[in-house]
């Protein structure tokens, strides 16, 4: 089966196909796989929580017995209904072995869930899953543009937004999908009674003002300032705010200069390339646009390679997450550190 377009992907879940069998859900958002394979899952059982009908699994069980997973997925259930097989894949596990005897002798009764990170097209099990009748493979990456309306919509339909409000919001919410989610559900608590939310509420609620210091360390680290940088990361962290809040906007940082960067050395004039980016709050211009200044496309493309290494990594070893983060971004104001320094 081809790959689920993005647009498609939650009608497609909404309503699973007898015929396709196993799902894979694979991205750089975690939060929006784990949200859609906790629907799907919910949908299969029928809603009900099945401690009978759903089994979870990591990929480093199955790798050390591959036979695991035909032979939950062919389990008859006890009482009758169906039931899903949720992976977790991660780390280099050889899994994909497992999964194309399912695919090769697909179960009546099950379904076979594979979370994983990011996975390049041709490659593995996305490879797999994108060529096979019995399987679908849905990309998840963070929400921005009409999907971030849409999911502020869903979770504020009772209130107004005021324009200003809506472009900061956009700004701090996108990164991962159960994050944002939670944000909003915030947000609405704290202005129940209201009609109207608007900066200021924004700037009192989202991330306990988390984003915003976020926001100052990756531009420090942007122009190179490695002190300012981990002075504020490590009030960050001291505040409570998850280290992958500083990796979100670094990365959502980083990818807007690089739009920016591209279209000025494709011949746009900077103020031009910058209107073209959008979502560029104006307390931050100015910041932007010495940082426009400071970096090159092919910097900035190795720093979003370290970025996004950094952020796999800090998922899979959750226990030094933190310092992997840091490290990736003190390693990136170092990059622009030495771009700042006058050729010899």
């Amino acid at each position: 089966m081809v790959a689920i377009r993005p647009q498609d992907a939650d009608r497609v879940l909404a309503r699973p196909d007898p015929a396709v069998r196993v799902v894979l859900l694979h991205g750089t958002d975690s939060g929006l796989i784990s949200e859609r394979a906790a629907n799907f899952c919910k949908t299969v059982l029928g809603g009900a929580d099945d401690a009978f009908g759903l089994v979870r699994l990591e990929a480093a069980e199955i790798a050390s017995d591959p036979g695991r997973l035909a032979d939950e997925a062919n389990t008859i259930p006890l009482f009758g209904g169906s039931r899903v097989i949720r992976v977790r894949v991660s780390g280099n596990r050889p899994i994909l072995n497992a999964v194309t005897a399912v695919l090769a002798a697909p179960p009546r009764d099950s379904w076979v869930v594979l979370e994983a990170g990011e996975i390049r097209k041709g490659v593995g099990l996305r490879k797999l899953c994108e060529a096979a009748l019995g399987a679908a493979a849905i990309a998840c990456y963070a929400d921005e543009g009409a999907a971030l309306d849409r999911l502020i919509e869903s979770e504020l339909s009772a209130f107004r937004l005021t324009p200003e409000a809506r472009t900061l919001l956009k700004l701090q919410l996108g990164a991962d999908r159960l994050a944002s989610r939670s944000e909003l559900v915030k947000l609405a608590l704290y202005a129940r009674g209201r009609t109207e939310i608007d900066v200021a509420d924004i700037r009192a609620v989202i991330g306990d003002g988390g984003g915003f210091a976020a926001d100052e360390a990756v531009d420090a680290a942007a122009m190179g300032d490695a002190e300012t940088f981990d002075r504020h990361f490590r009030r960050i962290l001291a505040s409570g705010t998850p280290a992958f809040v500083v990796a979100s906007s670094a990365l959502r940082h980083f990818q807007t200069l690089h739009k920016i960067r591209s279209a000025i050395e494709a011949g746009a004039p900077q103020q031009a390339a910058i209107d073209m980016a959008g979502g560029v709050f104006f307390q931050r211009k100015a910041k932007l646009e010495q940082a426009v200044r400071l970096w090159s496309s092919e910097r900035l493309l190795a720093a979003l390679d370290r970025l996004d290494r950094a952020i796999l990594d800090s998922r899979l070893k959750a226990a030094i997450g933190e310092e992997i983060i840091g490290q990736a971004l003190l390693s990136i104001a170092v990059m622009a550190r030495q771009a700042r320094r006058p050729a010899a």
